[in-house]
């Protein structure tokens, strides 16, 4: 009886031994073959939300044409040849990004092993063939870039004529995915063979977990792609401690920086008018009540006039400062075109007029220095209450209003 039960359990431990190591050979084998087609999937989704995510932050902060000249890519007549927003995507996805001119390599984060820049190298004939010549996006997982081979993203470059001038390119090494896969690979041969049962069981709800997560990372950076800034990455996603978590946190990011290019004046950090816009609606639906403030700096062309664009552009700078710190946590600022401004505050008529004389005294006692002068300036304030589901519209008007008042007035001076 001894024995018997000694065969049985045995015959049981082989039984369950025998098909575990031989489904753990097949995992090995067959899964490193799906994860990789898996894996490319996911690079992929990852390097067209970046290509995607390049093109829309020039076409959204830069208006014009591109052209090559003299060395220098231009969108307009803005410079753009500066490879400091490739090295940050590289620093934070190790993504290796290219922007270039017909076939041609102009900006670039690709190097070869001696560190030496790709620039001015070729993309390989099958590229050119098809986002050159049709427009079309291009990927494969071995495209060849200055003799190393990458997982890699083309995306057409166009013009508003929608001619192909150029190509975006995102990539990663292959031999930095083969690293991963490995490292994946020699966990799995740790795995005991209870474990490897387990992974075996779980792997179903394992996989669901990860797709779902990677359909919500899809949609979001889809959402994004198209000019909606306000969505919100699942937090779940964010504190994973995984390649997709990484990769929902550094789209948030993207998201992040890129809600800033659209919404912030590039001079003066403050919001810009369609953001102001934006916001002024938001109070409108709380029914809320604020006071508006329409300001300007007086006499601003005589500044550029006699001490040029930039003397002009400091003074912006400053007096916006000024204006924001005059706001705090109590409202917003917004640039509204040139030198006029518009300070919204979250208080009634009587708070925000003392801190409309604060600010206006914080103005003349401001002193510009450029280039050795200082520069001194005073502004009139057009200031006005809402009522409760007024339109801002009409509020600004009215605003706008008491602000020529002051301009027709003297200048320099508060209309209530």
């Amino acid at each position: 009886m001894g024995k018997a039960r000694r065969g049985i359990r045995h015959s049981l431990i082989l039984m369950v031994t025998l098909p575990t190591v031989i489904l753990s050979i097949f995992v090995l084998l067959f899964g490193a073959m799906m994860f990789y087609h898996f894996y490319c999937q996911s690079i992929r989704d990852e390097l067209a939300a970046t290509t995607n995510m390049m093109v829309e932050c020039l076409d959204l902060t830069v208006r014009g044409d591109y052209k090559y000249e003299d060395g220098r890519l231009l969108k307009g007549d803005l410079n753009i040849t500066d490879s400091t927003m490739l090295y940050r995507v590289r620093e934070k996805s190790h993504i290796d990004t290219t922007i270039f001119w017909g076939d041609t390599r102009v900006i670039t984060t690709v190097e070869d092993e001696d560190g030496i820049s790709a620039a001015g190298t070729k993309a390989e004939q099958t590229v050119g063939d098809v986002v050159l010549a049709t427009g079309q996006d291009y990927f494969s997982d071995k495209v060849g870039v200055n003799g190393t081979k990458y997982i890699g993203y083309y995306k057409a470059l166009k013009n508003d004529d929608n001619s192909v001038v150029g190509m975006v390119f995102a990539g990663k090494r292959r031999s930095t995915v083969y690293h991963k896969i490995l490292r994946i690979l020699s966990w799995f041969l740790g795995f005991s063979v209870v474990a490897v049962f387990v992974a075996v069981l779980c792997t179903r709800r394992y996989s669901a977990g990860v797709l779902t997560d990677i359909n919500s990372i899809n949609h979001f950076l889809q959402t994004i792609s198209e000019g909606t800034l306000g969505e919100i990455l699942d937090e779940r996603i964010r504190k994973r401690k995984d390649e997709l978590g990484d990769i929902g946190i550094y789209a948030d990011k993207m998201r992040s920086n890129l809600q800033k290019l659209v919404e912030m004046d590039a001079l003066t950090s403050l919001y810009n008018r369609r953001s102001g816009n934006h916001m002024m609606a938001a109070l409108v639906e709380q029914k809320a009540v604020y006071t508006a403030v329409m300001c300007d700096i007086d006499f601003f062309k005589r500044i550029n006039d006699t001490f040029g664009h930039a003397a002009g552009d400091q003074v912006l700078i400053e007096v916006s400062a000024a204006i924001r710190n005059s706001v705090g946590e109590e409202g917003f600022a917004s640039r509204w075109g040139g030198e006029e401004f518009l300070a919204i505050y979250c208080l009634d008529l009587t708070e925000a007029r003392e801190r409309v004389e604060a600010l206006q005294q914080s103005i003349r006692d401001l002193v510009v220095n450029y280039g050795g002068t200082d520069i001194q300036v005073t502004m009139t304030f057009g200031v006005t209450e809402s009522t409760p589901a007024e339109s801002y519209e009409k509020v600004v008007k009215r605003a706008d209003e008491k602000l020529y008042v002051g301009k027709n007035g003297g200048r320099d001076q508060i209309v209530i």
